[in-house]
């Protein structure tokens, strides 16, 4: 069960504020008091002002690149009334990375698809960049769909957060993922169920 798509991308180019600093910006904080936190926005010509970025972060996705970034947003008074990053509030504050989170496929779907092309998506991991991923993969037959047989680590070099391979069978399976970089590993994520079962 070999990954049946290759991507050929160079290095993620990233801007990230302080992770302890952008875990201080609270709401109902004033403008000033997050420029003298985090400095000045960074200059964005796509972001309105009530949307300042304090940071990106260039991942090469299919089909096309995909941009996270960390956008702080004011009320008409001047407060913060949001602040969104790509790691959902969930960070690292030592730099290892963070738990990576499934977000596709949606745990417990049915599939009846052939070929069994199984698209997995995450949300990245917080951390000092670069960051690479594991994907493990492992099975069950159909008459003991709880037992699942000694998992196979598809890949542990993924430089995005996006993979898709072949599943063997139809019958259950599960994934999990991990991140890694130069500190250390997270710990796995938890599992994301799926079923392929026989099209009709």
């Amino acid at each position: 069960m070999q990954n049946c798509f290759s991507y050929d991308s160079t290095e993620p180019e990233f801007v990230q504020p302080d992770y302890r600093k952008w875990e201080a910006v609270q709401v109902g904080m004033s403008r000033d008091e997050v420029v003298a936190l985090l400095g000045p926005p960074l200059e964005d010509p796509y972001r309105a002002d009530a949307n300042c970025s304090y940071g990106h972060l260039q991942m090469p996705m299919l089909p096309e690149r995909r941009t996270y970034v960390f956008l702080i947003g004011y009320d008409e008074n001047e407060r913060v009334f949001r602040k969104t990053d790509p790691f959902m509030g969930k960070l690292s504050l030592d730099g290892t990375p963070s738990i990576p989170e499934i977000i596709i496929p949606i745990s417990r779907t049915a599939f009846s698809h052939y070929p069994r092309i199984l698209d997995c998506r995450w949300y990245p991991s917080s951390g000092e960049y670069p960051i690479t991923y594991t994907i493990e993969e492992s099975w069950a037959s159909p008459l003991e769909p709880e037992k699942f047989d000694k998992p196979v680590e598809l890949d542990t070099q993924i430089p995005i957060p996006f993979y898709m391979f072949n599943f063997g069978g139809s019958q259950p399976g599960r994934i999990r993922v991990k991140a890694r970089n130069r500190l250390g590993e997270s710990e796995w994520s938890e599992y994301c169920y799926f079923n392929f079962t026989i099209r009709t």
